[in-house]
């Protein structure tokens, strides 16, 4: 029998996928050695500039410049041998904090990649590796990749997607932020509201510890941080108007004991504000840039930390219709996807009414 003809696109996506892996190591020490802000600091260099500017050997910055420009990262200017960064480049890739900034983006996949050996040991025996294992660099990682979420979109874009809620905030609500991690969104809702007052409530201490030195540098009295998950708030006490859960149910050990702890922490009339990673529950509509990017972290990540656990282990991706479900098995009687437009995330609003 004669031998299958190679298969040239899936080919040409391997070759693909192959170059992106190694793009995605040298970008990342091209965001942690300083070498995109460097290089959209000013106009265009030369790799000799570029490597006395940021103090690396010249002869790696110069391959690295190569290889950033076949990424399209970077641009080159072959009359004079220079490379320069577009607005777009240096928005995406050296403005920490911009709107569009995605550099934490290859810390947390490099970092991440490097528990493969950990995670061929779970697919073989089950369990999996927890939040607390992981690496200091991932949740900082990942405080990197939302900033821009809160600081620039949680407020101005995904808030205002609730009627009225934007000016109940205003007044005066109890507000309970679920999965805060190092407290990014938590303080910037406590300086955006200053008449509500916030709860940040993430079960890793560490990240607990390092929201409560952002409110306090930012001088945000108005909220605080406990160390917990949320099934461990007393019902009888803590109370809240609202309650934010921004891409962090589908990692919990149980996202319906979550989501039902969460109904009854609401006081009458009170909301929950929860967002998932875009996506659906079929796989083959995952294929594009965010359903392929959330499926192929899943294992890395939000799969095994609720695997450690032995938890639901629901993966990263459940898509509305998982949403739907986990809400009525939480006791929600309404359920509404909001219509708030962003690439990465889909809204939810839950209530009793």
């Amino acid at each position: 029998m004669a031998a299958p003809s190679p298969d040239k696109s899936l080919a040409e996506r391997v070759a693909g996928d192959l170059g992106g892996a190694f793009a995605v190591g040298l970008a990342y020490l091209g965001d942690k050695l300083g070498l995109f802000v460097a290089l959209g600091a000013g106009g265009a260099v030369t790799s000799d500039e570029l490597a006395q500017r940021t103090g690396l050997h010249e002869r790696y910055v110069r391959e690295w410049l190569k290889a950033m420009v076949a990424s399209r990262y970077v641009e080159h200017q072959p009359e004079h041998d220079t490379y320069v960064m577009t607005a777009e480049q240096r928005a995406v890739l050296a403005d920490e904090g911009g709107r569009a900034f995605m550099a934490g983006a290859f810390q947390f996949a490099l970092e991440s990649l490097l528990l493969t050996p950990r995670l061929a040991s779970a697919f073989q025996h089950g369990g999996g590796i927890s939040f607390g294992e992981l690496p200091a660099a991932i949740p900082a990682a990942i405080d990197r990749m939302h900033r821009p979420w809160f600081q620039h979109l949680l407020i101005q874009e995904w808030l205002p997607g609730v009627a009225g809620l934007v000016d109940r905030l205003a007044a005066g609500l109890r507000v309970l932020d679920v999965g805060c991690g190092l407290g990014r969104s938590t303080v910037a809702l406590a300086r955006a509201f200053p008449n509500s007052s916030f709860v940040g409530l993430d079960p890793h201490a560490p990240s607990i510890h390092e929201a409560r030195a952002l409110a306090a540098a930012a001088e945000a009295a108005n909220a605080t941080f406990v160390p917990a998950s949320v099934e461990a708030l007393d019902v009888e006490v803590d109370r809240f108007e609202l309650i934010v859960a921004i891409d962090c149910v589908h990692d919990m050990v149980d996202p319906v004991v979550a989501l039902r702890a969460m109904h009854g922490l609401l006081v009458g009339g009170g909301q929950v504000f929860w967002s998932e990673p875009t996506g659906s529950h079929e796989p083959a509509e995952n294929r594009n840039a965010q359903g392929r990017l959330r499926a192929n972290l899943s294992p890395f990540h939000c799969l095994t930390v609720s695997m450690a656990a032995g938890g639901a282990a629901l993966g990263t991706i459940i898509g509305e219709a998982g949403a739907r479900e986990l809400a009525e098995q939480a006791g929600f009687a309404r359920f509404e996807k909001l219509s708030i437009a962003h690439p990465a995330q889909q809204f939810f609003l839950l209530s009793d009414g």
